[in-house]
């Protein structure tokens, strides 16, 4: 197996993996995950238990980022240093695919909570909700109605509370 250090929104995850062929096994402070997964250029498809789940997966200088079931999730290397700084974390929701953005939930300055929608993208006929993955304020958003957006643009960047 091989471990990794990650983040997600302040909490560091020591995963342990293993793949064989499409078969992937997570292990994470002793609970195990065990899934079929198959790549479509930047979609993977996890079976595990008669579920099915479609994501996107992008990655850039942050970390990897992980769009599931309307929600997105970015996971960073873990870097102490980051933390020691203080200063509190923004989240930046990315387009989880190339597409056409069809509506924008979000304004600058407006409060969310978890689960409120911020923008629907579209694409091969289907849409993608982009949710809020936390609490918080809108700080920026960097995208409008009937604009293309490509695989890992920044859409909207979030704030924790005051």
């Amino acid at each position: 197996m091989r471990r990794i250090l990650l983040c997600h929104g302040g909490t560091p995850l020591v995963i342990s993996y293993e793949r064989k062929g499409e078969r992937l096994a997570l292990d994470r402070e002793g609970r195990r995950f065990e899934a079929d997964v198959s790549r479509d250029r930047s979609w993977f498809d996890v079976r595990s238990g008669g579920n099915a789940t479609r994501c996107a997966v992008a990655r850039d200088r942050r970390g990897v980022w992980v769009s599931c079931e309307g929600r997105t999730f970015l996971l960073e290397e873990d870097r102490p240093e980051a933390a020691a700084k203080g200063k509190p974390s923004a989240d930046e929701l990315r387009a989880p695919m190339t597409g056409r953005v069809v509506q924008v939930s979000a304004s600058a300055g407006a409060a969310v909570r978890e689960g409120d929608l911020l923008v629907t993208i579209e694409a091969m006929k289907m849409e993608f909700r982009l949710l809020a993955p936390e609490d918080g304020v809108v700080a920026e958003v960097r995208c409008r109605e009937g604009e293309r957006v490509e695989l890992g643009d920044l859409l909207v960047v979030l704030e924790k509370p005051a």
